[in-house]
C-alpha cells in the first residue's frame, strides 16, 4: 500500500527554502509594478494633461479610469484564479498590463487615455489576488502573515522606484519613457514566470489534480523528502461546489467579509489619493518636481518599511492591536501633512509617518484577508477585498479632483484624506467582535463536492 503524505503538513513543518524565497521574490517583482504604475501616472499627469489640453483638476478621471479597471480585474480574476489556477492568470494579467502601458505612451486624446488606462488597470488589478494567494499558499502557516506582508511591501517600494525614476526620466526623455519602462518590465517578468514559476501546490491539491506536477514542485524545494510513489493529499481543505464568491458569505463568513471590505475601501482610497495627487498639490504651493519626488519618496519609504514589518507585528501582537492604532495614528499624520508645507523637514517627516502608519495598516489588512479564507476560496477572498480597495482607489482621485476644482488648499485636502482612516478604524473595531470565525483552514468548513 502506498505511503500517504499530507503535503500541507509537510510544508508547514519544513524550514523555508531558497526555492520558496525565489518564488516570493518573483511575486514581489509583480507587486512592485503595481506601485510603479500608480506613482508614474501621478508624476506624468501634468505633462500628459498639457499635451492633450486637459485642465489639471479634470485629470482625476484618468487616474480613476485605471483604478476602475483594477477593481474589475481584482473582482473577476480572483474567482477565475480559484477555478483555473494562479500562475497563468498572473501571466495573462501581466501581458495585458504591458500592452496597454505601451498604448498609454501613444495617447493623443482624452478618450484614448481613458481607454488605455482602464485596460492597463484591468491587468494590474487582475494580477493582485493571484500573486497574493500564491504568496500565502507558498508559505508555511506559521509564516503566512510575514510572507504576505513582505510581498505587498513591494507595492510602496515600487512606488518609491516610480517616483525617483519619473523625476529623472521625464525631464531627460519625456513622459512617454516612463510607460515604455512600464511595458518592457512586465513582459520580462512574465517570461520568467512562464519558465520558472510553479502552480500553487495548495491549489492543485485542493482541486485534486496534477499530482505529478505537485511531486515535481516538492522535489524542487525539498529534494528526496517525499517517498517515490507516495500518495499526496491535503486533508484540511476540501473542494467547494459552485461559484467561489458565494462561499465568502457562507459558514458565518458574511459579516466578517463585509466588515473587512470597508477598511480595505478606506485605506486604499487614501493610499492612492496621496500618491496620485500630492505631486500636483505640492506643485500648486511652489514645490519643485524634485522636492515633490523626495516627499513622495519618503511616503513610499515609510510605507515599505511598515509593510515589511506589519506581518511580523500582526503575527506577534494580533491584527486588531496593530491595525486599529495604525489607522488612527495614520489619520492624524495625514492631517499634520496638510499643515506642514512651510518646511521641507517637517513635511518630509509627516509624509514618512503617514506612509508608515497608513501603508503598514493596508498591508496588514491583506494578511488578515489571506488568513481569513481557506485555499479553495483564498484568491477570491483576497480578490474581492482588494476589489473593494480598488473601488476606493477609483473614488479617491476623482473626489480629490473635485476638491481641487473647488479651490480647496493643501490643508483641507489632507484633512479630508484623514477621515477615511478614522472610519476604517471604527469598522475594524466592529470586525474585532467577529474574530472567533476569522480562521482559515477551519475543520469542516464546507462539505466536499461529490
Amino acid at each position: 500500500m502506498a505511503t500517504k503524505v499530507d503535503v500541507i503538513d509537510l510544508i508547514d513543518r519544513h524550514p523555508v527554502t531558497s526555492f520558496q524565497i525565489g518564488v516570493l521574490i518573483l511575486c514581489m517583482l509583480v507587486a512592485a509594478l503595481d506601485g510603479f504604475d500608480t506613482q508614474a501616472i501621478g508624476y506624468t499627469a501634468p505633462a500628459i494633461a498639457h499635451q492633450i489640453n486637459l485642465p489639471m483638476p479634470q485629470f482625476g478621471q484618468v487616474g480613476s479610469a485605471g483604478l476602475l479597471g483594477a477593481a474589475i480585474g481584482a473582482l473577476s480574476f480572483g474567482p477565475l484564479a480559484d477555478l483555473f489556477g494562479r500562475k497563468w492568470f498572473m501571466i495573462i494579467a501581466m501581458i495585458v498590463f504591458a500592452i496597454f502601458s505601451y498604448f498609454t505612451s501613444q495617447s493623443t486624446s482624452l478618450d484614448e487615455l481613458l481607454a488605455y488606462r482602464f485596460f492597463a488597470g484591468l491587468g494590474l488589478g487582475g494580477v493582485t489576488p493571484a500573486f497574493l494567494a500564491m504568496g500565502a499558499e507558498l508559505a508555511p502557516k506559521r509564516l503566512r502573515d510575514v510572507f504576505v506582508t513582505v510581498l505587498f511591501a513591494s507595492f510602496p517600494a515600487g512606488g518609491l522606484i516610480g517616483s525617483l525614476t519619473s523625476a529623472w526620466v521625464i525631464p531627460a526623455f519625456g513622459w512617454q519613457a516612463v510607460f515604455y519602462i512600464g511595458a518592457v518590465a512586465p513582459l520580462v517578468i512574465a517570461a520568467i514566470l512562464i519558465i520558472w514559476l510553479p502552480e500553487s501546490i495548495r491549489f492543485l491539491l485542493a482541486r485534486g489534480i496534477r499530482q505529478n506536477e505537485v511531486r515535481r514542485t516538492l522535489e524542487r524545494f525539498m529534494p528526496g523528502e517525499v517517498p517515490a510513489g507516495a500518495e499526496l493529499y491535503a486533508a484540511s481543505d476540501p473542494a467547494r461546489r459552485g461559484v467561489p464568491v458565494t462561499h465568502l458569505f457562507t459558514e458565518k463568513r458574511a459579516i466578517p467579509t463585509v466588515l473587512l471590505w470597508v477598511p480595505f475601501f478606506m485605506v486604499f482610497m487614501v493610499l492612492v489619493t496621496v500618491t496620485f495627487w500630492t505631486p500636483a498639490v505640492l506643485s500648486s504651493v511652489g514645490f519643485s518636481l524634485s522636492s515633490a519626488a523626495l516627499i513622495i519618496g519618503l511616503n513610499n519609504l515609510g510605507s515599505a518599511i511598515a509593510s515589511a514589518m506589519s506581518g511580523w507585528l500582526v503575527h506577534r501582537a494580533g491584527a486588531f492591536r496593530v491595525l486599529i492604532p495604525g489607522f488612527l495614528i495614520g489619520g492624524l499624520c495625514l492631517a499634520w501633512f496638510g499643515q506642514a508645507t512651510s518646511s521641507m523637514a517637517t513635511l518630509g517627516a509627516a509624509s514618512f509617518l503617514a506612509g508608515f502608519f497608513v501603508g503598514g495598516t493596508g498591508t496588514g489588512l491583506i494578511a488578515v484577508a489571506a488568513g481569513m479564507y481557506p485555499t479553495a476560496i483564498r484568491s477570491t477572498g483576497i480578490g474581492w477585498a482588494m476589489g473593494m480597495g480598488r473601488v476606493g482607489q477609483f473614488f479617491g482621485p476623482f473626489l480629490t479632483g473635485i476638491l481641487v476644482g473647488l479651490g480647496y488648499k493643501v490643508g483641507g485636502i489632507f484633512y479630508a484624506a484623514a477621515v477615511p482612516c478614522f472610519i476604517g478604524a471604527a469598522f475594524l473595531i466592529f470586525l474585532f467582535f467577529a474574530r472567533p470565525v476569522m480562521e482559515a483552514d477551519a475543520e469542516g468548513a464546507v462539505a466536499p463536492a461529490e
